[in-house]
């Protein structure tokens, strides 16, 4: 019997289980009888993805390159998809996540459907990725969590209406990375806003003058900018936005990558389904816009632990 490790993603755990089963017994030294499919490249899957919606970003070019691919749900879910390839650029990880996001000020939104979408994905990368073998695989949702040994290796499902998840892991697969910090810790991120209008402790600035409730908080892995509106004021402007996660995205790029991140954000201001994230320029960026015009940024490093 083989242990697949859990891994966290997002906040929500992937794989957790026991591999067995699959074609043949379930132990280890016994004989597949179907053969594992052929190799699929990255791009074979990023480019179906695409046209179901996904935006798609080249995360990190080595040691294992990772893609993700990015999409919200009409109820305000957030999809992520990460692709792992080795150096010759065959998909050989595949996580899958689905979950509610958390709001401005931190409020949840209602869940919503997280299994649809993860079925969905499940379909679209387990076909090429698997062959023949994806005939084998139990229906995406018909338990909460299952784990499936192949030959191409192992497939995990875990499926529950608020957050579901799965991973493809290929017999040889490398590992995905996690565990990145931001070179700078939290009160040199935060000195320099404090010469610039804003009233800073080691951890939190806040606009010396402002019509709204402007607040932005630093950590080692995490940079979040929360603008509101006051009860009974008018709505938080664009260009309040733009200019407050401006002066956080001073903190953690420069150069041609504060530009990218920078006419990213300025692109996604109110974004569809009221949430969108992207990779750009080694930073992980996620948007949220409430209908009532309150705007959230956070910034973490690209395939930062905990997501």
């Amino acid at each position: 019997m083989i242990l697949l490790v859990a891994v966290t993603v997002g906040g929500y755990v992937f794989g957790g289980g026991v591999l067995g089963g699959g074609f043949g017994g379930s132990a280890p030294h016994e004989e597949k009888t179907s053969p594992a499919a052929a190799p699929v490249a990255a791009t074979e899957l990023t480019g179906p993805l695409t046209s179901r919606g996904f935006t798609c970003y080249d995360t990190q070019a080595s040691p294992t390159k990772v893609r993700s691919c990015y999409r919200t749900e009409s109820d305000g879910t957030r999809v992520t998809v990460r692709i792992g390839s080795g150096s010759d650029d065959r998909a050989a990880l595949v996580e899958i996540d689905a979950a509610p996001v958390t709001g401005v000020r931190g409020t949840v939104r209602p869940p919503g459907d997280a299994i649809s979408p993860v079925r969905e994905v499940v379909e679209v990368v387990g076909k090429p990725l698997l062959g023949q073998e994806y005939a084998a695989l139990p229906a995406f949702g018909d338990d909460a969590d299952r784990s499936t040994r192949l030959s191409w290796g192992a497939v995990s499902f875990s499926a529950h209406p608020e957050a579901a998840s799965a991973s493809f892991t290929g017999s040889n697969a490398p590992r995905m990375p996690r565990g990145t910090d931001f070179p700078k810790d939290p009160a040199s991120m935060s000195a320099p806003l404090g010469k610039a209008g804003y009233e800073c402790d080691s951890y939190s600035c806040t606009p010396e003058s402002s019509p709204y409730e402007v607040r932005t908080r630093f950590s080692t892995s995490e940079v979040t900018v929360t603008a509101a509106h006051y009860d009974g004021e008018a709505k938080v402007t664009d260009a309040e936005l733009r200019r407050r996660y401006g002066d956080a995205l001073r903190q953690v790029a420069n150069g041609k990558g504060l530009d990218a991140a920078q006419r990213w954000v300025a692109g996604h201001l109110t974004p569809k389904n009221g949430f969108v994230e992207g990779d750009v320029a080694g930073l992980h960026l996620a948007v949220i816009r409430t209908d009532s015009g309150d705007g959230q940024l956070t910034v973490t490093p690209v395939l930062t632990r905990g997501r």
